[in-house]
């Protein structure tokens, strides 16, 4: 059995701007930012820290920020759930992506997400993008189970162990994404890592971290799979 876990931004999907709203509004209601946010470089990194690294620049001492986290998720949460309505408008779904998961599927293939999003907001934004029916959620790692996402790949493992065959392997584990974090989570956790140029990164950057695979986009499905599955 092997499980492929999608990285959700840049990867299956984009926004187009309703995401980075809801962030936005959360951090001026919790952390009282006014004026223009100043932006990190946040691709692959986890809610927690995208949000404590974001505030440090405003001043924020790392300890006064945490008090505030779990506030700052729920405010985040509930602007996503108040835009429900918009998101499937709001997010685009990236070329390719249907046919793969549906070809993993037929292959028998479990998949589910590793993503830096809070695990609600991950469901949210897969279920309104229409691709939460292949998608095991149950077997997912997030940003709320490690705000290092580092340790990511053992959260997958375990739930896989647990639900799925307690024989799994972290080799029969893929991790796929966009950005040159996503590479370091599957390396860091024993997984297979298939880096896809679809977001922010392009191709000769991400190939200077030596993914196992390395994609310009998901548009080639037999191509993808062979990367994938490493055929």
């Amino acid at each position: 059995m092997r499980l492929v876990l999608w990285d959700v931004d840049g990867t299956l999907m984009n926004s187009r701007g309703a995401i980075r709203e809801a962030r936005t509004r959360a951090l001026r209601a919790v952390y009282g930012i006014e004026g223009d946010i100043r932006r990190v470089a946040g691709g692959g990194m986890t809610d927690p820290q995208l949000t404590l690294e974001t505030v440090a620049l405003h001043g924020w001492a790392e300890a006064a920020a945490l008090e505030h986290l779990d506030a700052f998720r729920d405010a985040y949460l509930a602007g996503l759930e108040q835009a429900q309505a918009a998101l499937a408008a709001d997010l685009e779904v990236l070329p390719g992506v249907v046919e793969t998961i549906e070809r993993l599927h037929e292959l028998g293939v479990a998949q589910s997400l590793l993503t830096g999003n809070y695990e609600p907001a991950a469901r949210l934004k897969v279920s309104a993008a229409g691709l939460d029916r292949r998608l095991d959620f149950n077997l997912g790692a997030f940003g709320s189970d490690n705000r290092d996402r580092l340790c990511l790949v053992p959260v997958a493992l375990e739930k896989a162990r647990r639900l799925i065959d307690p024989s799994m392997d972290v080799a029969d584990i893929v991790v796929i994404g966009d950005s040159p974090r996503d590479i370091a989570c599957a390396r860091a956790g024993g997984a297979r890592a298939v880096a896809v140029a679809t977001g922010p990164h392009p191709a000769a950057e991400l190939a200077t971290f030596q993914p196992d695979a390395l994609l310009e986009r998901l548009g080639d499905t037999d191509e993808t799979i062979a990367a994938l599955l490493g055929r």
